[in-house]
């Protein structure tokens, strides 16, 4: 093997471990192989994972011998041979043994492998007879190659499959929940107007904002399932966070008022740009949050404001009992429930707060904490802005 050929191995090497589907592969394969080899025509041939197909079949020809109908009636042999062992169930063994067979003098074809089954073949042709041993070593060092990324995009695709399949069960059953939920919400309301004043009241009460709560969780579970196989989709418009965030905080009030929670505010009087219904979900997380953990009589302070890099940034300072260091690479994890008090008096489902972080990273912005064991914790996040000029402030 001389340098230029060398060089000429580890650059395609180089090339192959970048690709990302098996189409691309095939055509690179084909007709990279057929340069370095000096082959007169190739075929390259993929099963479906299930083996009862084929998925890919492509061919290569030197140039000038694509009417060679010597040529091409060889190859096309070849491949039928080929497909007919892979289609027909027989062992691995048994595939690989009559492969060899016909690998000899002006032909090679090497078995391509996913999860030790064989998959596919590599099929070389050339009139010169010491081809084979000629060119055995450096076909063998690409096969090498070749399983290892077929095994990296198989394994991709199933799980790219995995995840669809289970966004499309989860959509399904939120479609089943949500029907008999939005009755019980619509029923429950019409039941409040009718007890407002009665005894029976709380109890319809606590029924329809148990019902809204399991409403949002599911939605909030279908989003997080989604973001884990495709990028969280935005739309972007033009509001005022301060408007935003007020009414989210008043939807609040009755538990404000159970726990006798003191709200302080400093929000910047600006407008961004950033998707309104993914905002709402972070602000209306990240304050439920601080109150679901924050002690009875407790304080949560709320700040806005745009930073030097033209961020706009949400913060949000609790009284709570603040977290643990081992669980701070817990907090943004899909269904991680941290303990963050002592006595368990309240317990989360471990969704809100992942699908913060996939909101802001979406947005191309950040999330993060500040907290202390005992001393409360300050949840921030940020969204890149341009153009926020002359902004005042408004306190509450």
């Amino acid at each position: 093997m001389n340098i230029s050929n060398e060089k000429n191995i580890c650059l395609f090497l180089k090339k192959l471990n970048t690709i990302s589907n098996s189409k691309e592969l095939a055509r690179f394969v084909s007709l990279g192989v057929l340069d370095l080899v000096r082959a007169h025509a190739a075929c390259f041939c993929l099963m479906s994972s299930s083996g009862n197909h084929v998925e890919i079949k492509q061919y290569a020809f030197e140039e000038g011998k694509k009417n060679n109908k010597r040529l091409v009636h060889c190859i096309e042999k070849i491949s039928k041979v080929g497909i007919d062992l892979l289609t027909n169930n027989f062992d691995n063994e048994d595939i690989i043994e009559y492969l060899n067979s016909i690998s000899k003098d002006q032909i090679i074809i090497e078995p391509i492998f996913y999860k030790n089954t064989v998959l596919g073949f590599l099929a070389l042709a050339h009139r010169n007879k010491n081809f084979n041993k000629r060119c055995n070593v450096i076909v063998e060092m690409i096969m090498e190659a070749l399983n290892s990324r077929i095994e990296i995009i198989s394994l991709n695709g199933e799980l790219k499959r995995t995840n669809q399949e289970k966004v499309q069960f989860l959509a399904s059953i939120s479609h089943e929940y949500k029907t008999p939920l939005n009755s019980i919400i619509g029923f429950s309301d019409m039941l409040k107007a009718e007890l407002a004043g009665s005894d029976k009241f709380k109890y319809i009460d606590n029924i329809s904002k148990s019902s809204r709560f399991l409403l949002s969780l599911i939605q909030d579970i279908l989003d997080m399932a989604r973001s884990e196989y495709k990028p969280l989709e935005l739309k972007y418009e033009t509001f005022r966070p301060k408007d935003v965030i007020k009414d989210i905080i008043y939807s609040f009030d009755e538990i404000v008022k159970e726990k006798n929670i003191k709200f302080s505010y400093t929000m910047m009087d600006v407008e961004i740009v950033a998707d309104l219904k993914r905002f709402k979900q972070l602000i209306f997380n990240l304050i439920s949050n601080a109150l679901k953990f924050n002690k009875v009589g407790g304080k949560i302070i709320i700040v806005t404001y745009i930073d030097e890099n033209k961020n706009y940034v949400f913060e949000i300072k609790d009284s709570g009992d603040g977290i643990r260091k081992k669980d701070y690479d817990k907090i943004f994890n899909f269904f991680s429930q941290v303990n963050r008090n002592k006595l368990k008096r309240q317990q989360g489902s471990g969704v809100g707060l992942a699908l913060c972080k996939v909101i802001a990273n979406a947005h191309h912005g950040d999330i993060g904490f500040k907290s202390r064991l005992n001393n409360g914790s300050t949840f921030w996040f940020s969204i890149p802005q341009y153009g926020c000029e002359d902004v005042t402030y408004i306190e509450f």
